[in-house]
């Protein structure tokens, strides 16, 4: 309960904010306007901004530099890590039309760097179909994957996006959320309807125990993911998702500082969300249905976001985890956590953001603890 207060006094300020009349600033970004329709299954290479390489051949992407600071009170790990990493990362537009491909890379100043992010060739059959083969981002899920498009420094669930600290330093669990996998993808976008399925070697990073291959691919399962969006309003956007991976019986699947471990077979996903993008404001309703092999999970989140002038902007976010039969003998795991975040608009393309994320997770043992972020990101965008 002790998260109540601050959650009430956060959407106390997000309301008095949204009520403010704030003069803009000139010389700075604009406010961003609410998306023409939605931009599931469209074809998003061709007409991208960038930087022009060559006649067909267009560069984008952002540098990113953060400070992270966590404090995490259970008594197993560290209770203080914190590190700098920089990362750049690269994307490269390819438009022959009706053909296009993009290759995405991200460098990081660590070992996670990922040299090929996204990979894929996409046809145009038509302006409202398209097919598209190679490596592609998993499709389920309100936030983005990349930082320029997020209202926040850090993705939303402390459990499922995998945050904790182990021997001083951060890290994360599998990634089960956002994904980069092997397949093929058939796509339908005319503005106000989209829908996108895909067939692929993969949908979660999940490790396999002694004797088994870390590699997925090698199972001969075939992973299925599928989204469907609809422009309800100018605005207004709502998605419905659902997402099935077949693994291993004795995959084991690390979920933040757990694990999750019970001989099924399957990782399976329901995603639902609306989205509000008028002027200046943005709001989202997110809830997930999980079964993460053999462990049953929900989560819900809330997001609230005002561009107060083109210089300021602030983001209000709460989320919701419940997860049972957690591997280790905890049998059900709570978590409450609420965001705040700040970012400045220094010029068009760079940005200064400031993160504080408390956590309240009760365990159904009685070890209940906390757990609290801090971050500080610049990001310049190009």
């Amino acid at each position: 309960m002790k998260t109540l207060p601050s959650l009430s006094a956060a959407f106390l300020l997000a309301a008095s904010i949204v009520n403010a009349q704030v003069p803009g600033i000139p010389g700075l970004a604009p406010a961003p306007a609410a998306p023409a329709g939605t931009t599931l299954g469209a074809n998003t290479t061709s007409g991208a901004s960038g930087i022009d390489l060559a006649n067909r051949l267009k560069l984008s992407g952002y540098v990113d530099f953060m400070y992270a600071n966590l404090q995490n009170e259970r008594s197993v790990l560290n209770n203080d890590a914190a590190e700098f990493n920089s990362a750049v990362d690269l994307d490269f537009l390819f438009d022959f039309s009706p053909v296009t491909a993009e290759v995405h890379t991200r460098i990081n100043d660590d070992s996670s760097s990922d040299l090929l992010e996204q990979a894929f060739i996409r046809y145009n059959f038509n302006r409202d179909v398209s097919l598209t083969f190679g490596r592609q981002l998993s499709l389920l899920g309100y936030e983005a994957d990349e930082d320029p498009y997020l209202n926040q420094v850090s993705n939303a669930y402390l459990i499922t996006d995998g945050i904790s600290a182990r021997n001083g330093e951060l890290r994360t669990g599998s990634n089960i959320r956002r994904t980069y996998n092997d397949g093929v993808r058939a796509n339908f976008n005319n503005g106000r309807l989209g829908f996108s399925i895909g067939l692929h070697n993969k949908l979660s990073e999940s490790d396999a125990v002694v004797g088994k291959s870390n590699d997925n691919t090698k199972s001969g399962n075939i992973a299925v993911d599928l989204q469907a969006a609809f422009m309800i309003l100018p605005g207004l956007e709502g998605r419905l998702g659902y997402a099935h991976e077949s693994v291993h019986s004795s995959t084991t699947v690390t979920l933040g500082d757990y694990t999750a471990n019970h001989g099924q077979d399957e990782i399976e996903r329901f995603n639902a969300w609306l989205g509000y993008n008028q002027g200046p404001l943005t709001l989202a309703l997110e809830y997930d249905d999980w079964n993460i092999v053999g462990v049953d999970a929900w989560n819900v989140m809330l997001l609230g976001r005002y561009q107060v002038n083109p210089l300021f902007a602030l983001t209000v976010r709460y989320s919701h985890e419940d997860l049972e039969k957690l591997h280790g003998g905890v049998n059900d795991l709570d978590v409450n956590r609420l965001t705040l975040y700040a970012a400045f608009a220094l010029t068009d393309n760079l940005r200064l953001g400031l993160e504080y994320s408390h956590s309240g997770v009760d365990v159904a043992s009685g070890s209940d603890y906390d757990v609290d972020e801090f971050y500080a990101e610049t990001v310049l965008s190009f």
